[in-house]
C-alpha cells in the first residue's frame, strides 16, 4: 500500500527549492516567502509548528529578519528555532503561487499542475518582491509597539480604580507620561482605529482620576495641620515608597527604551543586548556600564516581553 503524499513542506526545504527552481540567494526567497505571508498572500494555517499550532505571521517575519542579518525585536536563539519548525501546508503553496504566478516546486507538482503550467506559463520561477510588505510590516511592529506600552498604563491604573481618594503621586504621574509618549506615536503609526480609542479611553480615565487625586489633596490640606513634636529628637524617618529620583531614572530609562526599540525595529542594533551596550554610556545612576545595560535589558524585556 502506497503511502498518501505529505501534505506539508518545511519551510527551510521550500525556500532552499524555490532558490534553486529560480536562481535565487536562499536568504532573499526566504525574505520574500514571508514578506508575502505578513501580507496575506497565503491561505489561513499555511504556516503551523508541527504540532499543528499557527505560527504568528510577524512572529515568522522578525525571525526571517533576525536569520538574514537586517535585525528584529526577537531573541536570535528563538528565531532559528522558529525557522527550523515551520512547516508550510502544500494547499498553501498551490494557492498562493496560482494567486500570485508562480511556477511551485517541482516536489509538490502534481499532474493537474504540470498541465495548467503548460496552459497557462507561470510569471515567475520563485516568489517576487512584495511590494507592500515594508509598509504593513511597519504598522503590525507599531501596534505591537502600542499595545506593549498600553499593557504598562493599564497597570499604573490598575493601582488607583475603584479608590477616589487615593492620592495620585508626582513620581506616577511621571511613569504616565512617559508611557504615554511610548504608546501614542505607535498607535499613530499603527493606522489602527481601535488601538486609538482605547488608548484615548486610558488617558481619559487617567485624567478623571488625576482630577479627583488633586480635590482630594486640596480637601486634606484644608484640614488643620496636626501639631508637631518640637521636643521629638529622634530619626525622620523615610516614607514609604521608592526613594527620591528613582522615578526621573525610570523616566530617562524609557526614553532610551524607545530608541533601542527603534534601533533594533529598523534593523540598526540585531538584538537586545547590543541596543542596550550602545545605550548604556547615556543611561543615568550611578554603577558600572555593565550594570547599566542590565537594567536597560530588564527594562526593555518589562515593556516588550517576548
Amino acid at each position: 500500500m502506497t503511502s498518501s503524499p505529505s501534505k506539508f513542506r518545511s519551510l527551510k526545504g521550500l525556500t532552499l527549492e524555490w532558490s534553486i527552481q529560480g536562481g535565487e540567494p536562499g536568504a532573499l526567497t526566504l525574505r520574500r516567502i514571508c514578506d508575502w505571508a505578513i501580507c496575506g498572500a497565503f491561505p489561513a494555517r499555511t504556516f503551523l509548528f508541527p504540532n499543528g499550532e499557527e505560527i504568528d505571521l510577524l512572529t515568522l517575519h522578525q525571525a526571517m529578519r533576525m536569520s538574514i542579518g537586517l535585525g528584529a525585536p526577537i531573541n536570535p536563539d528563538v528565531a532559528i528555532d522558529i525557522l527550523q519548525r515551520a512547516m508550510v501546508g502544500v494547499a498553501g503553496i498551490e494557492a498562493f503561487s496560482k494567486r500570485v504566478g508562480i511556477d511551485p516546486p517541482q516536489s509538490i507538482k502534481t499532474l493537474a499542475l504540470r498541465f495548467g503550467a503548460l496552459l497557462n506559463k507561470p510569471r515567475y520561477q520563485s516568489p517576487p518582491d512584495c511590494p507592500e510588505s515594508a509598509e504593513i510590516v511597519a504598522r503590525l511592529e507599531a501596534r505591537w509597539s502600542a499595545l506593549a506600552a498600553m499593557n504598562s498604563l493599564k497597570a499604573i491604573l490598575v493601582q488607583y480604580r475603584g479608590d477616589s481618594r487615593a492620592s495620585i503621586s508626582e513620581q506616577a504621574d511621571e511613569r504616565w507620561v512617559c508611557y504615554v509618549n511610548l504608546a501614542q506615536p505607535s498607535a499613530d503609526s499603527s493606522k489602527d482605529s481601535k488601538i486609538q480609542s482605547e488608548l484615548a479611553a486610558l488617558k481619559h480615565e487617567w485624567e478623571s482620576l488625576r482630577d479627583a487625586s488633586s480635590v482630594a489633596a486640596s480637601s486634606e490640606s484644608a484640614q488643620p495641620e496636626e501639631r508637631i513634636d518640637l521636643h521629638s529628637t529622634g530619626p525622620k524617618k523615610r516614607g514609604v515608597g521608592r526613594p527620591q529620583g528613582s522615578g526621573s531614572l525610570e523616566s530617562k530609562d524609557l526614553v532610551l527604551v524607545a530608541e533601542m526599540r527603534k534601533g533594533i525595529v529598523d534593523g540598526k542594533f540585531p538584538s537586545i543586548s547590543a541596543a542596550a551596550k550602545a545605550m548604556a554610556p547615556r543611561a543615568g545612576g550611578g554603577g558600572t556600564e555593565a550594570s547599566k545595560e542590565q537594567r536597560l535589558r530588564k527594562r526593555y524585556s518589562e515593556l516588550y516581553p517576548s
